[in-house]
């Protein structure tokens, strides 16, 4: 990076500078921190801040705590409906790498327990996913609280939760019933998925049955729309 000439505001003229380089993809992953920044530019850290925050609202650029600013992917992952695979499975068969971030693992009161399972309370799952630079999807899952001696937290960071039923609770799904919504971030959401309050989300939301037509799990999954896209597959 070259130092750039005082014409315009300095943070305009850094600005102007990353993002060329970004679209021209000289520079890949994350930028150079604050500090180096400063030192190329000769700038303030609060000018640097300003170039960053623009940048990041143009949406060019996210931020990772503790890790800096990285260039955020131009491109969508894309998510086939109708297919039973969650998405971690389907992400991980196109061959990206995925994190799971176990938010909330516990028993909670659920109304529909009881028409589901006869009970008064379910297991209640909160999963962040995301790719190799930035959080994708906030995952809300109720299951029956029988289900609590095969899961924990450590396994589903480490495999997909369709996997551990089926691979060591011997639970064979068979189907699901979808609907897809087009929502605004709430904030709870956006500050998980590390985006604004308002930007917006793909929800999918339905039931997962076992082969006796049993109910295995109540889930909604919120994609953010700027990086998840859905594909459905229709025959005549």
């Amino acid at each position: 990076m070259n130092i750039l000439p005082k014409k315009t505001p300095l943070y305009l003229q850094i600005i102007e500078k990353l993002k060329h380089e970004i679209l021209a993809e000289t520079i890949q992953g994350f930028l150079p921190s604050e500090a180096e920044l400063q030192k190329t530019f000769n700038v303030s850290r609060s000018v640097v801040r300003q170039a960053l925050s623009k940048l990041e609202a143009e949406g060019l650029i996210g931020k990772a705590q503790g890790k800096g600013s990285f260039i955020l992917p131009t491109t969508r992952i894309h998510r086939m409906v109708q297919s039973l695979n969650g998405l971690g499975m389907q992400i991980e068969k196109m061959g990206t790498l995925v994190n799971t971030k176990v938010v909330s693992f516990e028993p909670v009161a659920y109304e529909q327990a009881k028409q589901f399972w006869h009970e008064e309370t379910a297991l209640h799952l909160i999963r962040v996913r995301s790719d190799i630079t930035q959080p994708i999807a906030y995952i809300e899952t109720y299951l029956p609280t029988k289900y609590h001696r095969w899961l924990t937290p450590a396994k589903l960071e480490n495999h997909s939760l369709h996997q551990i039923l089926q691979q060591e609770a011997n639970i064979r799904l068979e189907r699901s019933t979808r609907s897809i919504y087009a929502i605004a971030a709430p904030t709870h959401i956006a500050e998980q998925l590390n985006i604004p309050v308002g930007n917006p989300l793909l929800l999918l939301k339905g039931l997962t049955f076992n082969h006796h037509n049993e109910v295995v799990e109540a889930f909604s999954t919120y994609h953010r729309g700027d990086r998840i896209m859905f594909d459905l597959e229709t025959t005549i």
